[in-house]
């Protein structure tokens, strides 16, 4: 039984790595959080590490957010009584969101979010692709991109009646709102970036 809450601590840390900082300054040489916004995210990381690191870092982020969401639903661990595979993508968002690593800082938790969308069911992140660009389209804002799918996930799971999803989905889609507030106020005071490639 202790297992599942080892397991869900094991998660949380493998979501806190804090892979931009990491690369940021073992292949350029840049503290990422002294940058831009200081987030140590992936959107932040490309803008100041360039498209190469920071497509690497946003590949790790969304590993971490897959990895034991992957372990737990092909049963790796055997018949050991778990918790339901989506805990343990939230918990790592979470360590992604409030890393013990860089004290309880963190990116925004989107790509870890995306990865343990992915490893649970890939549509609900093709289909949260397909919105996001629309929307960053529209207003040109990755912040505003990025909710939108969390929001949208959540009506998904209640329209196909996925009740792991609404629940694990509702709670990460208020993290990730919460984790956006700072860009909503830029937006709001008008000094948000805006993106140019689309």
């Amino acid at each position: 039984m202790i297992f599942q809450y080892i397991l869900l601590a094991i998660a949380y840390l493998i979501g806190s790595i804090p892979f931009s900082i990491i690369f940021g300054k073992l292949i350029k040489g840049i503290d990422v959080r002294k940058h831009g916004s200081g987030n140590p995210g992936g959107t932040n990381s490309l803008r100041f590490l360039g498209k190469k690191v920071g497509a690497l870092i946003i590949f790790f982020d969304v590993l971490k957010g897959a990895i034991i969401v992957l372990l737990v639903r092909f049963e790796v661990f055997g018949d050991i009584p778990l918790l339901h595979e989506l805990a343990y993508g939230l918990a790592a968002s979470f360590g992604h969101a409030f890393s013990p690593f860089i004290k309880f800082k963190g990116g925004k938790a989107v790509g870890t979010t995306a990865g343990a969308y992915a490893a649970y069911n890939l549509y609900y992140v093709l289909i949260g692709l397909v919105v996001f660009l629309i929307v960053l389209k529209s207003t040109k804002f990755v912040s505003v991109g990025s909710t939108s799918i969390a929001i949208l996930i959540v009506i998904v799971a209640l329209i196909v009646q996925d009740f792991h999803m609404l629940f694990y989905g509702s709670l990460t889609m208020i993290l990730i709102i919460y984790r956006h507030k700072t860009n909503y106020k830029n937006i709001l005071n008008k000094i948000e970036p805006k993106v140019t490639w689309i």
